[in-house]
């Protein structure tokens, strides 16, 4: 069976190897098969596994959600639970737009209305504006 050691395997899934020593302590990646001297050994299946790593993180899913996504499909489990996890982050994902709308509409707003020119001590309605969302 062909190995990878952690520099192999970073090459090949552009993932830092600091990265994936992180991503073993989080038990996020299983230990690697270890030499006689101790170095890493991983399975050309573990590139897969960090790309799919990278891209739940790309979709905003947090290392707990990964953490159960891989879980489930590690232990071949059930499609509803996988559903769930991916419902909850549509529905996160969906607020922070809401959110992001409404940060843009008020940006927009103070950008048409600031004058861009003069001092601050006359007012400007983008500092105004964020200090009013603050209070």
């Amino acid at each position: 069976m062909q190995t990878l050691s952690i520099g192999e395997l970073a090459e090949r899934s552009g993932v830092a190897s600091q990265a994936i020593r992180f991503y073993e302590k989080e038990r996020l990646m299983p230990p690697p098969r270890r030499t006689d001297a101790n170095y890493r050994r991983y399975p050309l299946e573990a590139v897969d596994r960090l790309q799919f790593i990278v891209h739940a993180k790309q979709w905003g899913f947090t290392l707990q959600e990964i953490r159960e996504l891989l879980m489930l499909q590690d232990a071949n489990g059930d499609r509803a639970q996988a559903k769930r996890i991916a419902s909850e982050k549509l529905h996160k994902v969906r607020e922070q737009i809401k959110h992001l709308t409404r940060i843009e509409a008020v940006l927009s707003k103070t950008l048409d209305e600031c004058a861009g020119a003069g001092p601050m001590q006359e007012g400007c309605p983008i500092v105004e504006a964020i200090a009013e969302q603050t209070e």
